[in-house]
């Protein structure tokens, strides 16, 4: 798939206010002790990355979702585990989609 010149922008426009958000985000979790917050940051630097690369493949990584390298999964999981420890029993993500009853 190759993005048009319009697209490509509009994509760089999106990672450019991410990468804002981040910053603030940066700036203002240093008054914040708590380590878990702090891997949120994390979760943003590899998703910004992912984005990059995919616009370099000219690949629309909002409409394709973002491919992230196996290092990536591999940091990713362990942020996970850094933010909400060692769960014992894992959550159900089809459970959280249910319509409520």
């Amino acid at each position: 798939m190759n993005l048009d010149e319009k697209r490509r922008l509009e994509l760089q426009h999106v990672l450019n206010r991410c990468s804002v958000v981040a910053g603030v985000f940066d700036t203002r979790m240093d008054a914040v002790n708590c380590k878990q917050f702090h891997a949120i940051r994390e979760i943003m630097d590899i998703y910004l990355a992912a984005g990059i690369r995919a616009i370099n493949a000219n690949v629309d990584f909002m409409a394709d979702n973002v491919s992230l390298k196996d290092e990536e999964k591999s940091s990713l999981e362990a942020i996970m585990l850094k933010i909400f420890g060692d769960q014992e029993v894992k959550p159900n993500i089809e459970d959280a989609k249910a319509p409520k009853t």
